[in-house]
């Protein structure tokens, strides 16, 4: 069978790739039919090839591939044309994925798909020679038809944050009083995986007592939105140290790297759709959150108000090309604490110059 995690939460994926682990039986022969590949690593027919191979000493053998088709969607997002070599590969695995073997579980990690795009919705490849034009279903449509399966694992909301805390805390036996489940969740906010981490800290702290909210401000980094500006205050004003500061105190929190980019890359967002806004003449910072979807505080909008006047349309462009070359890195094998350091010297110690992709796209709901 073949699942696609699509926009999935790291750390619940990881959970339910364990699952498939586990359901191999014994672990060391479990290890002989397990294969992971990044999107490097990934060819439509040798992946399938790969998926054909008979399982040895187990049920089946499974096959993970991380970030193979966040990479080919941003590919054929570039290339624009449908008869181009990024399509010609789309067809070529969309086409093939319908025939993937039951004896084994082909498994697509993406961290984004963009679902208004050819992969996922399907596309019309152009005649070629003495092949006519051919109608390519996308991933949905696949999907509709059961030759895929999609596994939908999104994060929490905020609102629905503390009960996650409070269930996953009970699952793992942990008693957490309310108001310590309510600061995590401000401290922490929607990274799971550090929460998994914390909360176990946090009950060798207690040594069998309920955790406490003094427990948490004493063990738990604040990695809540303010250290985040931090973070962004110290990239936009090329302050290299301030902004390695905020990042430590980041890591200190076990955040984990995709995350930290994440972060970053939201506030570069942010800083794009504030000045679009401020452009067309918008400058109430109440006005440009309730067009942006921030209904519980303009703080956000204000502190970019603050530093929007750094940067030209231009250096903005040319940072989210940085964020996504850093982010394409970290997803096809490159370390990924490195190519963090990499990318604040690197916004830190430079004028960013202009690339070939444009913000306006960026900056809705103004553009």
């Amino acid at each position: 069978m073949v699942y696609l995690f699509l926009n999935t939460d790291e750390y619940l994926a990881a959970l339910r790739l364990a699952e498939f682990k586990s359901a191999l039986g014994d672990p060391e022969l479990a290890g002989l039919n397990i294969v992971e590949l990044g999107a490097s690593q990934v060819e439509p027919v040798r992946l399938l090839a790969e998926a054909s191979l008979m399982p040895f000493l187990a049920p089946k053998r499974l096959l993970i591939v991380r970030g193979y088709l966040d990479a080919l969607d941003k590919r054929m997002a570039a290339s624009k044309t449908p008869g181009s070599a990024a399509f010609g590969e789309a067809a070529d695995l969309l086409t093939r994925l319908p025939d993937a073997p039951e004896s084994c579980d082909l498994i697509f990690v993406d961290g984004t798909v963009d679902k208004r795009r050819g992969l996922y919705k399907g596309f019309t490849l152009p005649a070629a020679g003495s092949r006519p034009e051919r109608k390519i279903p996308g991933l949905e449509a696949l999907a509709k038809s059961g030759a895929v399966e999609l596994v939908n694992l999104p994060a929490p909301d905020l609102k629905a944050l503390p009960a996650w805390i409070q269930q996953h805390a009970r699952a793992h036996k942990i008693a957490v009083q309310p108001d310590a489940v309510a600061l995590l969740a401000v401290f922490v906010g929607r990274n799971l995986r550090q929460l998994d981490n914390e909360l176990e800290k946090l009950s060798l702290y207690a040594a069998g007592r309920a955790v406490s909210a003094a427990d948490v401000r004493a063990m738990v980094a604040d990695t809540s939105e303010e250290l985040v500006w931090n973070l962004t205050d110290g990239l936009c004003q090329r302050n290299g140290r301030k902004a390695m500061h905020a990042l430590r105190e980041l890591r200190r929190g076990d955040q984990h790297p995709l995350a930290l980019l994440s972060l970053i890359a939201r506030q570069y967002r942010l800083l794009i759709q504030v000045k679009s806004a401020m452009q067309e003449g918008i400058s109430a910072p109440s006005q440009i959150a309730a067009a942006l979807g921030e209904k519980k505080s303009t703080y956000p909008v204000e502190k970019a108000q603050k530093l929007v006047g750094l940067y030209s349309f231009a250096e903005l462009d040319a940072i989210m090309e940085r964020l996504l070359e850093t982010d394409m890195a970290m997803k096809t094998g490159g370390d990924a604490d490195t190519l963090l350091d990499l990318l604040v010297a690197d916004l830190t110690n430079r004028n960013p110059q202009p690339a070939h992709a444009s913000v306006a796209s960026l900056a809705h709901p103004f553009s």
